[in-house]
């Protein structure tokens, strides 16, 4: 004769809380990852911030020796050069400071350049007037600009 219950297990009422390990151990993986993230930005930003400050030293090198040996281009200067060692303002705006000096120096650079072919455009217009005489072409003067 069987009795009544004796077929049921009694650790079929034992609770599964493998669900709210599983949830724990995901919310616990995403948390490893985000605070990774957050590490590895910190680090790029660190790396961006002294690259910035390198550059900023190097335009202030740049700025002092323009200062110095072109004094037709320096009067601008002084003044981003002072921005850009000013320590109350931003490192973005030390930095834009530091990157116009660059194109400050580009531009004159180009200037000159161009300045220059002019030069010898006009040089060689001169010697073609004087080669052609009356009646004949002047020979073509090609110009590259680089």
């Amino acid at each position: 004769m069987a009795l009544l219950g004796a077929s049921i297990d009694p650790s079929l009422f034992r609770q599964d809380y493998s669900g709210f390990v599983n949830a724990a151990n995901t919310n616990a993986n995403a948390m490893i990852g985000l605070g990774q993230n957050l590490a590895n930005i910190y680090k790029d930003k660190q790396k961006e911030n002294k690259a910035m400050e390198s550059e900023i030293k190097t335009a202030d090198t740049i700025a002092g020796l323009i200062e110095s040996k072109m004094p037709d281009i320096a009067p601008g200067i002084s003044d981003l050069r002072m921005t850009m060692n000013d320590g109350n303002l931003s490192l973005v705006k030390r930095h834009e400071a530091a990157s116009s000096i660059k194109s400050l120096l580009a531009t004159s650079a180009q200037l000159q350049k161009m300045d220059l072919q002019q030069q010898r455009f006009n040089m060689a217009q001169s010697q073609a007037g004087q080669v052609g005489g009356a009646g004949n072409t002047p020979p073509k003067v090609n110009i590259q600009l680089d």
